[in-house]
């Protein structure tokens, strides 16, 4: 049966010496823990949320501009303006001191009283 070569080439790998480690290893791990102890909560959670990164790279500043004026300006957009004052009438209930709205009948008809027989 035939061995896949892919198999020989990763016996071969292990087979290997591991490389040394960098010479600074400890100081540069110990260097990232306390960077990290010092970071905000939110930029712990969220590194993306770093303001700084994210304007030093102009590839980056100009779709993050882009999406930000987009969210400002889509409420607006998808509001229309038309009918803005009647709807502000009618849910403060200004429509009350209105001319328009009929005067109920209620005050108005003239009320008739039958005799009971």
């Amino acid at each position: 049966m035939n061995t896949d070569p892919l198999d020989d080439l990763l016996g071969a790998y292990s087979k290997q010496s591991t490389p040394p480690p960098p010479d600074r290893l400890t100081s540069g791990v110990w260097r990232e823990i306390e960077l990290r102890r010092s970071q905000t909560f939110w930029r712990r959670v969220l590194p993306s949320l770093d303001w700084q990164e994210i304007f030093s790279e102009p590839r980056v500043t100009v779709p993050a501009l882009a999406l930000a004026l987009f969210i400002g300006v889509l409420p607006a957009v998808a509001t229309r303006s038309y009918g803005q004052a009647a709807l502000a009438r009618e849910s403060l209930h200004f429509d009350v001191f209105s001319s328009k709205v009929p005067v109920t009948t209620l005050w108005t008809d003239t009320l008739t009283v039958r005799k009971s027989p």
